[in-house]
This record gives C-alpha cells, structure tokens and sequence, in this order.
C-alpha cells in the first residue's frame, strides 16, 4: 500500500507542476549529491576536490543516515521538487520505475551507448536498466550509474576450521558437506553458522540461490505468472534446506531475530566458524577484526540439481541523475570522470568495496578478487517480479522453519494460500 501511495504521490507531483525543480543555489558551477555511504564520505570528498581542481566544478557530497532517514528524505525532497543533481531513491525496480515515470530520474542510455557502459561489470549495469516489455512501462533503457558491485557469499573462519578437525583450504561444497562441518564446529563448541536472518531480505537471498538451482529462470518465471506452485516440491525441499540446518545445531544462538550487523560482529570476534554476508563484509571485518583469518565460499551445490547453483549480487550502490536538474549535464559529466579507473580504483583502496569498472577490479585484493569473479554467477536480473506481499511470507515462513514453528510442508502451503490471496485481489 505505501509503494502504490508513493507511486501516485510522485505521478501528481509531477503532473501537477511542469517547471524545472528550483535550485537553492544559482550557481551554475556546483553539483550536489546526496548519499547514505558514511564509510565514504572521506573518500568521496578527496575525489571532489580533486574534481574541482581539475575542472572548477564544485561537488558537494551529502551524508544522510542511517538509510531509513536517506530515505524518507528522497521521498520528501521528491513530492516537493527539491531533489539534489545526483541521488539514489533506494528502492527495488518497482518503485524506481515510479520516480522514472514521474520525470525525476534522467534516462542514461545516449551516454551509456556512447561507449560508457562498455567500462562496467554488465550486471552491475543490468540492475537499472529497463528492458522491452518490462511490466511497468518504462522506456528501455539505462538510468543507473554503478558505483560498486556487490555479491554474497559465506565467509568461513580459517582458524575455527582447523580447531574443528576441518580443512581451512578446502572449504565444503556440496550441502552435505556443508552439514558435515557444521556438525563438526558444533562438536568442538563453536557455533557453525551465523547471519542476519533477522532481516528478511538476508535469509530470502539465501534461500533464492536454490530457487534458481532448482527451478532455473523459467521455473521461477512460471511461479510468479501462478504456472507453478509455492508448495511444489521443490519449494518443500526449499524450505527444508533450513530445517535441516536447525536439526544439526547450525544455527548460532538468537539468529532468528538477529540483525546483520550484530552477526558480523559474532563472527568478526570468532564466535561462530561460518557467515552468509555480502562483500562488503571484507571492509567490515577489516574494523571490526583486522587479524581474522577467513576465507570465503560460494553456497554450498545440492548434487541432484537441474541447475546452476547461482548467487545473490550483482548489484551495489549507484547513482541517478536528477531529470529536471538544471545541472543535469554537468552531473553526468561528474559520474563519467568518477567511474574511470583511477578514480575507481581509489575508492576500493579506500573502502574495500568491489568497483563496478571492471578494469579496476584488476587491482583488488585476494579475497576482493574471488567476490569479483563471483559477480559473473549472480542471479540474472528478471523482467518481473514476484509480489512484496509473498516475497514478504516467503522469508516470513523461512524464518518460521527456522525456529520449529513450522514444517516445511505448512510454510510452503501458507505461501502458497498467500499467492492465491493476492492473485484475487488483482481482479
């Protein structure tokens, strides 16, 4: 309901007022941006002034945090006309799409095509870009400038390894491995496997590695047209994937409710042997623990699958750039010099994060480079999606299995009842 509110709060917005959105300042010579990436505001600011030196164009970063309150200020700046030359709305496609239609978000692809885009990991690229016959009506195109990519993968500690009896070099990669070291760290009073599966996205990317192995692109296409059920077998088995996990003890203490950040930090202090977390996690670790002594996996492959086990990724921060900005034009120059390789290579120095140049990438560290190679097995970017409401229950039901609350059979049903439910409603 607040996404359809938001949709058509910014379609009046804009409809109701056809002047460009007012700058507070007349001058020609600065660009404003806003962001959320307080781990960057230093290095964003280095970058600026060496912008300003090289050009005279003043670039003004902005830090608004935590995303929450980012967010609710892009909203608000949106309805009033007062969005900054560069911005992200953090949201899925869905709602991006609103803020394209409404006229807030410059279409990208002239630039891009121009041999821009030919410097970017493609799936960092393919995140905001609109395909033909995309379901919400945007004109194809790009309109996402990528600033990093990201991927998820399990991190698991070296040295809780080898105290359990564990090859720290040679990781599990098949499920019934990864059940077997689990048991094994269980064994040896360490807890296998931490993460933040308090948060729903988190537990819903992990299980979404074996939608894709099970189902493949198609499978999961027909599932949300209704051709396949939520409580087809497949999804049971889903499902039973972590119920399994929760028969062996694998689970560390309090997961169920436990937020990222305070299971990074279980296993930055050696408290648990394994983490599902995203790369960004190399630069968490760094501060949390610059000693621990890791190594990272991709998810571990059921044996039985029709398909590629792929991963959660691809995506990472980006850039939009205000349509109505009188500025427009020096704002994309801004980002064309920002996504260079010098520039990009600074900024993963600096913040340990996964360039989305793939040039730059060459210069990552080791573990960095292992999430950069992943980037080519993340999930492809689909032409539609699935329902918040039952991606909703579907991590809702994950986290439910989790606790004993309910069988795998039953959460699989309950999503199931749940895309009925919101097929009615559409008619």
């Amino acid at each position: 309901m607040f996404l359809q509110v938001l949709f058509v709060a910014l379609a009046l917005t804009v409809a109701g007022c056809s002047q460009k959105q007012e700058q507070k300042t007349d001058d020609k010579n600065i660009v404003k941006i806003w962001h959320w990436m307080t781990d960057r505001q230093s290095a964003f600011d280095k970058l600026a002034d060496q912008y300003f030196n090289e050009t005279g164009v003043k670039v003004i970063f902005e830090t608004y945090a935590p995303t929450d309150v980012y967010k609710n200020k892009i909203t608000a700046a949106a309805s009033g006309q007062l969005l900054p030359d560069i911005f992200n709305p953090l949201s899925d496609k869905r709602e991006l799409a609103s803020y394209i239609k409404a006229g807030f978000i410059a279409d990208l692809t002239d630039e891009m095509n121009s041999g821009w885009k030919d410097i970017f990991f493609e799936k960092s690229l393919e995140q905001n870009r609109f395909t033909e016959g995309n379901e919400w009506d945007v004109k194809p195109g790009y309109y996402g400038v990528p600033l990093d990519v990201s991927s998820l993968m399990i991190y698991y500690n070296k040295d809780l390894f080898t105290q359990a009896g564990l090859d720290p070099n040679n990781p599990p990669k098949t499920w019934a491995e990864f059940i077997e070291a689990g048991k094994k760290l269980r064994a040896a009073n360490i807890q296998p496997f931490v993460s933040g599966f308090g948060e729903a996205w988190l537990i819903g990317a992990f299980a979404a590695s074996y939608q894709w192995e099970l189902f493949g692109k198609e499978g999961i296409l027909d599932t949300i047209d209704g051709k396949v059920a939520y409580n087809d077998p497949r999804w049971v088995r889903i499902f039973g994937l972590l119920n399994e996990m929760k028969e062996n003890k694998m689970f560390a203490s309090g997961m169920v409710t436990m937020v990222n950040k305070d299971a990074e930090r279980t296993f930055a202090t050696g408290r648990a042997g394994m983490t599902f977390n995203g790369s960004w996690g190399v630069n968490v670790y760094k501060s949390m623990n610059p000693n621990l002594n890791y190594g990272v996996m991709a998810p571990p492959q059921l044996p039985d699958a029709k398909y590629p086990l792929l991963i959660f990724g691809g995506d990472g921060s980006a850039m939009f750039v205000n349509a109505m900005s009188p500025n427009k034009d020096k704002a994309i120059a801004f980002l064309k010099w920002l996504t260079q390789r010098p520039q990009q290579s600074f900024l993963s120095a600096e913040t340990l994060n996964i360039p989305s140049n793939k040039e730059s990438a060459q210069d990552l560290p080791d573990v960095l480079k292992t999430f950069s190679e992943s980037i080519a097995n993340t999930f492809e970017n689909l032409p539609k999606l699935e329902s918040w409401q039952v991606v909703n229950y579907i991590n809702i039901n994950l986290q439910s299995v989790m606790i004993g609350e309910k069988t795998p059979k039953q959460a699989a049903d309950e999503v199931q009842a749940e895309k009925i439910r919101q097929e009615k409603a559409k008619k």
